[in-house]
């Protein structure tokens, strides 16, 4: 059976992005059932979007930009967050999207007085409850769609491991020395360094996100004297090998990007001995937008 995606938005302002998003979801064997079923109007009946996303839907898929949108009669929330609602009540895995607060938008879709300050309310809540992602144009918002929800499609096919009885520990003691060698021997080949990574929301127009590369030592005490480390990042940074020499602080380096990558480090001790490291940069670990522009 096909996996299910309800797409949440307001209609008029977000039509392309939601044409995108289901284009998205489509290319990865998945199916939306989100209001284009109703005709595609922003009034549509609250009963029958909970009742598809309760019984109809496996995933939701939330995009909000500047409109608060429509609010039913003798409601005092709209319509998307109470999809939103309905989607948490019913457990789904719940990704979200909020339009980058510096991207271009047209005036005549971004609310003002009291519709404002419920958006700018929503979204908080979901700032406080999720990790978001941001999006500046429809591209990337699908492309940051395909990879969320592909990703999640992906790990419900891994096998699931329970932590082991104490019975169990034991039954299993001569395989788990023999992964700790191996494990141990890890360490060793590596010196105790490692590469690691933290991102933080990009500062450059264009970009996701600002990366930050270093090499990392296991235990201080244990480790070599670093020399320098030579870091390649690939045909974006114009195949150029950065080479950062040990002062002292962290051995790396900082850049700015807007899709995952791998980078490759050779470090080199001070006894001569040289590493390959290596470092897949993914944006999974995603963190919140800027703040609205209706803020």
């Amino acid at each position: 059976m096909q996996h299910r995606v309800f797409v949440s938005s307001t209609f008029t302002d977000l039509r392309d992005y939601r044409t995108s998003v289901q284009d998205a979801i489509r290319q990865l064997g998945a199916v939306d059932t989100s209001m284009e079923h109703f005709g595609a109007r922003d009034a549509r009946p609250r009963e029958e979007c909970a009742r598809i996303i309760s019984q109809e839907s496996d995933s939701f898929v939330g995009i909000y930009a500047h409109r608060y949108g429509y609010v039913p009669s003798g409601s005092q929330k709209l319509i998307t967050e109470a999809e939103f609602e309905a989607a948490t009540g019913a457990k789904l895995p719940r990704f979200t999207y909020v339009v980058d607060g510096e991207a271009l938008w047209n005036p005549k879709y971004i609310d003002s007085g009291r519709p404002a300050r419920c958006l700018e309310r929503f979204k908080r809540r979901l700032l406080a409850d999720l990790i978001v992602k941001p999006f500046a144009s429809k591209d990337q918002l699908a492309v940051s769609v395909a990879a969320d929800l592909g990703r999640h499609l992906a790990t419900q096919q891994l096998k699931r491991v329970e932590p082991a009885t104490p019975s169990k520990s034991r039954a299993a003691l001569a395989s788990a020395e023999e992964w700790n060698r191996l494990r141990g021997g890890v360490y060793l080949a590596n010196h105790g360094l490692f590469l690691v990574h933290t991102l933080s929301p990009s500062r450059e127009r264009g970009q996701l996100f600002d990366i930050f590369i270093y090499v990392h030592r296991h235990k201080a005490s244990d480790t070599p004297e670093i020399q320098c480390a030579e870091f390649f990042l690939g045909k974006y940074w114009g195949n150029t090998v950065f080479r950062v020499p040990n002062k002292g602080g962290l051995v790396g380096l900082s850049t700015s990007a807007y899709g995952e990558f791998l980078c490759v480090c050779r470090v080199t001790l001070r006894d001569g001995t040289q590493l390959m490291l290596d470092r897949y940069i993914d944006f999974g670990a995603t963190v919140p937008p800027r703040p609205s522009r209706c803020s």
